[in-house]
């Protein structure tokens, strides 16, 4: 994805949702920068190799003051909407996700009708796969998006709605049907019985620094890079060749004011942004030097990254969080730092996955000394904001323990856990 151009309106509110000012009627969601605590701005525009232009008021001001930033110094805005159920997704090598509905494939050529964009025909060479039906529990959607991001270099795959899988080449397919051509031969499989096709390729790489993720009100999550002039319209390019010169672009325009069936105003459609690069360092990007879970009764769970323990994306109070760690009590994460970073932050909540349960206790330990804790976690709590100077640290642990029901359901994200330097 490339982006060419971006300014808005719009504003934000610490740990909630995305709201409108009744005065104004202009929205509002939280807002996140490296330095200091979650706050209320609104996106007043940004460039992916710049600049992003906050609106905040302060008290009681009638008027809010443009605030200008370094991208350096920013983490997020908004609230990122999650996949629709029942909904077709086209999910890119780049880690695009565009919401529409699909009209089947043929000779390497996917057509796929957008509300906005209109009509598509993508290779299928540059996508990681196809979301027939996004499932409605958001546990099994979040695991379908990481079958089909883990690619494969050698065959196509069916992905079977029973979680089965076929393997072979693709051949064609619409809203009726799928053919594969399999070492069987020739099936035809009916696209009822289709959650996803993965097609053959690398798999989606993580997010790179320098990129910015746009979260759309459809669901769609855009990854944009490139230069921008900072005007109206925000025109986002989606590359649908190899290059320019063998395959249409095709343009989403994000206006200031929606005049057009094509444009989409910039404040509605844009509802989540997320900046990667610069001074953070996420420790889920990390491997952790060390990693001990001492399970209560059961079986030992993994460290998760950007996941939780079983695998689904990080949600807590219905909203979804691309970046953070999962963890379950009891464990510990250690980092090694080496002297190299300034300070580390996270929010530090229970997950949704406890189900309106859990209660544990949470510290973080630089250098072997207990330097933040919280005795008791619970869910339906607002996050715990954690703010640590680690200059000249060389160690810090993530520690989670028993709360006073064991380790009944204590799934415990540590929201946007980073590192600055």
């Amino acid at each position: 994805m490339l982006v060419t151009g971006g300014r808005g309106a719009a504003y934000g509110s610490a740990f909630s949702g995305n709201t409108r000012s009744a005065d104004e009627g202009i929205e509002v969601g939280p807002c996140l920068m490296v330095d200091g605590p979650p706050t209320q701005a609104g996106l007043g525009g940004f460039d992916p190799v710049g600049e992003i232009r906050l609106l905040i008021r302060q008290g009681d001001a009638p008027e809010s003051r443009t605030l200008t930033k370094s991208i350096d110094d920013f983490i997020c805005w908004g609230t990122c909407p999650d996949l629709r159920p029942g909904e077709n997704y086209l999910y890119f090598l780049d880690g695009t996700l565009l919401s529409g509905n699909w009209q089947g494939w043929e000779n390497g050529l996917l057509r796929w009708r957008h509300a906005r964009i209109g009509d598509l025909q993508v290779p299928t060479e540059q996508l990681a796969g196809l979301v027939v039906a996004a499932p409605s529990s958001t546990l099994a959607r979040d695991r379908l998006l990481d079958r089909i991001a883990a690619g494969s270099s050698e065959y196509d795959r069916l992905i079977l709605t029973n979680g089965d899988e076929l393997r072979g080449r693709v051949l064609h397919g619409d809203t009726s049907a799928v053919r594969m051509l399999s070492d069987f031969g020739a099936v035809d499989v009916s696209t009822s019985r289709v959650a996803a096709v993965g097609f053959r390729g690398s798999g989606v790489p993580p997010t790179v620094a320098g990129s910015v993720t746009l979260g759309l009100e459809d669901g769609s999550r855009l990854i944009v890079r490139g230069p921008a002039n900072g005007r109206y319209p925000l025109v986002i390019e989606l590359q649908t060749g190899k290059d320019s010169g063998t395959s249409p672009i095709h343009q989403l325009r994000l206006a200031e004011r929606a005049a057009e069936p094509e444009t989409w105003e910039f404040s509605a459609a844009v509802k989540y942004l997320h900046a990667f690069g610069g001074r953070v360092d996420y420790l889920s990007d990390r491997t952790p030097a060390e990693y001990l879970h001492v399970p209560y009764l059961t079986y030992a769970q993994p460290l998760g990254r950007d996941r939780t323990p079983r695998g689904a994306y990080l949600r807590s109070g219905g909203t979804l969080y691309l970046k953070g760690l999962g963890t379950y009590s009891a464990c510990r994460a250690t980092y090694a730092l080496a002297k190299q970073f300034q300070g580390f932050c996270a929010e530090v909540v229970m997950d949704d996955a406890a189900r309106g349960r859990g209660d544990a206790a949470c510290r973080a330990v630089v250098d072997g000394s207990t330097v933040w804790r919280t005795d008791s976690l619970r869910s339906a709590i607002a996050p715990a904001a954690v703010n640590l100077d680690v200059s000249n640290a060389e160690r810090l642990d993530l520690i989670v323990e028993f709360g006073p029901r064991a380790d009944e359901l204590d799934y415990v994200d540590w929201l946007n856990a980073r590192l600055i330097r």
